[in-house]
């Protein structure tokens, strides 16, 4: 055994803390805001390889405390144990930068608020090289070069000075989006890249950093359980990406990577989006320091929560809550969707105040393959009670209030709403309510049944036969009633009510094909929850068979009932297999066609 040496040791934890020029600007940075930084300018030279500098103006420091900030684990954030349970501070752990002094060349220059001079600190790999009184204004800068330098074996894993760029630039603009009242400014080799002026209104601060045209497809939401308040933007279902690239978590104003929270974003997209595709969501969670621990990772990107439940029920019934108003569709009374020059306040946030500190179009979804079906949540929470729309509430728009103007090629239903036209899918909004339908009634104890006038026999493989002998509780349950005739045929004797005008055999073969796909210990399950996603399968399979298809001609009445019908269930803007039911034009658009 053997005492490692101080420069090692600061290396070690280099390796933890440092992993690219991007850690840098990140630690250098969060030291900035934790002094009261409101303005915070960063430097950045090939990629930031060569150098990473962060001026602020902040407290600054004297020559004692700067002489500490340099020392490993001297902080200013904790000031016994009991600290480490309410941190509200971006750094505390006292290591970013003498990790970073023990793998670059560092100076760091600072001078306190009220004092006539500062002090001038120069570190070589280590080793205090020079100390200096030295002049400037209030505030701290900091100058990281020559990054690994002195590590060959770290400094060739670093990326090209483009790929270092982007992850300095993408760290940046997440603490951008969390602060929107910080100024931020940005030099990339010694010319201007970025700048975000403070802003009062959160939504500004997202048009600056991701651009007017994303901002403009967000929709807001809030809410709050106990102590835990959440501020969110999240995209409409008829605006998503490629990737999960959009997606930007924050807690008490921190950027984190948290698989809770992205979970429980995802959950409630999930029966909205098509597969493979994601929102854009920026979800700003405030909770009491105590609640959560940012002590887990060195780097910080990670968090714990006290009530993790609470935080992922939090989340799921807030973006719900908004997104299923249905304004994004440009119902009466709702707009069409918050525009940056309007402000946070009219897009349905407070009135236009600051957050406070700690306290071309998207393109089209594919229809994909008929087996390309989304699930629709199936939860204990969802299956604990049937899924009335009365449950729901109030939506901003209900299609049967809107005149419907007639029907498109036998396939759109065209709905005039006071921003425009609404495009309704008459396919997939009528699977969307006969699986809605379908399972609220499963849901409830069982799909009523509809006994067949003369029993159908059907052929079928000797796999599909014993598929629906298997569990005659569940198939009952579904609606159906089936025996198996022999190893090969089963008889059909009742069907779903709801399907009552449509062909059994096909129902059946259906029901088998589901059934058959399932292991035996699926259908046997005991748990009410497991057996729903079976049965979900079977009900978005046969509610996609059995709706009205495009190019069937629709009467009147017909085409009022299916838009009064979307009101009775609750509301999800996609079918089961995740294709639109409804796209609003707005009339902005419309007039911009006509060069109005």
């Amino acid at each position: 055994m053997r005492r490692l040496p101080d420069a090692l040791v600061d290396q070690i934890a280099a390796g933890e803390v440092v992993e690219r020029p991007a850690s840098v600007a990140k630690e250098l940075v969060e030291n900035a805001l934790d002094a009261g930084a409101r303005r915070v300018r960063v430097e950045v030279r090939d990629g930031g390889a060569a150098l990473v500098a962060v001026t602020d103006d902040g407290s600054g420091m004297g020559p004692e405390d700067a002489r500490l900030a340099l020392e490993r684990h001297a902080t200013s954030k904790l000031a016994s144990a009991e600290d480490l349970g309410r941190l509200a501070s971006f750094g505390f752990r006292g290591e970013a930068l003498p990790a970073i002094a023990s793998v670059s060349r560092l100076r760091l220059r600072s001078r306190p608020r009220g004092a006539a001079t500062g002090v001038e600190l120069r570190v070589d790999h280590g080793r205090l090289v020079e100390e200096r009184e030295a002049a400037g204004p209030e505030g701290t800068r900091v100058e990281v070069a020559d990054l690994f330098a002195g590590i060959p074996a770290r400094r060739k894993f670093l990326k090209s000075a483009a790929t270092e760029w982007g992850h300095v630039a993408d760290w940046l603009s997440r603490a951008a989006l969390a602060l929107p009242e910080v100024h931020f400014d940005v030099a990339r080799d010694d010319r201007p890249a970025l700048a975000w002026p403070a802003a009062r209104d959160p939504l500004e601060r997202i048009a600056a950093v991701l651009s007017e045209r994303e901002a403009e497809s967000l929709v807001p939401a809030s809410g709050e359980e106990g102590a835990l308040r959440l501020r969110a933007f999240v995209s409409r279902p008829d605006a998503h990406r490629a990737t999960a690239a959009g997606v930007h978590l924050f807690v008490n104003e921190r950027p984190v990577r948290d698989r809770l929270l992205r979970h429980a974003l995802l959950e409630v997209y999930r029966d909205w989006l098509p597969r493979g595709r994601f929102p854009t969501a920026l979800l700003f969670l405030e909770l009491p320091a105590e609640a959560v621990d940012v002590n887990v990772h060195p780097a910080k990107w990670e968090v714990r929560f006290a009530d993790p439940q609470a935080v992922h029920r939090l989340v799921r019934r807030s973006l719900r809550d908004a997104v299923g108003q249905r304004g994004w569709l440009g119902g009466q009374g709702a707009a069409p969707g918050p525009a940056p020059a309007r402000g946070f306040a009219e897009s349905g946030g407070s009135a236009g105040a600051p957050w406070p500190r700690q306290g071309g179009p998207a393109p089209a979804p594919s229809e994909g393959p008929p087996g390309d079906w989304r699930l629709a949540a199936a939860h204990e929470e969802r299956a604990a009670a049937p899924l009335l729309a009365d449950a729901e509430p109030e939506p901003a728009l209900r299609f049967g209030d809107l005149r419907c103007v007639g029907q498109l090629l036998g396939t759109y239903l065209l709905v005039e709403t006071k921003q425009g036209l609404l495009l309704v899918d008459q396919h997939a909004a009528h699977e969307r309510v006969l699986y809605e339908r379908l399972r609220a009634a499963w849901l409830e104890g069982g799909a009523p049944r509809q006994p067949l006038l003369l029993p159908v026999t059907l052929e079928l493989d000797a796999v599909r036969v014993a598929a629906l002998a298997r569990d005659p509780e569940a198939t009952a349950r579904l609606g159906f009633e089936v025996e198996p005739f022999g190893e090969t045929a089963a008889v059909v004797r009742a069907v779903p009510a709801l399907l009552a005008e449509y062909d059994p055999a096909r129902l059946v073969r259906n029901l088998a094909d589901e059934l058959a796909t399932a292991s035996p210990g699926d259908a046997a399950e005991a748990s009410a929850v497991r057996r729903l996603e079976v049965a979900d399968h079977l009900f978005a399979t046969m509610a996609c068979h059995a709706a009205r298809r495009g190019g069937d001609v629709l009467e009147a009445d017909e085409q009022r009932a299916l838009l009064d019908s979307l009101d009775s269930i609750p509301w999800a803007p996609t079918c089961p297999h995740g294709r639109p039911v409804a796209v609003p034009v707005t009339l902005a658009e419309i007039e911009r066609r006509f060069g109005r």
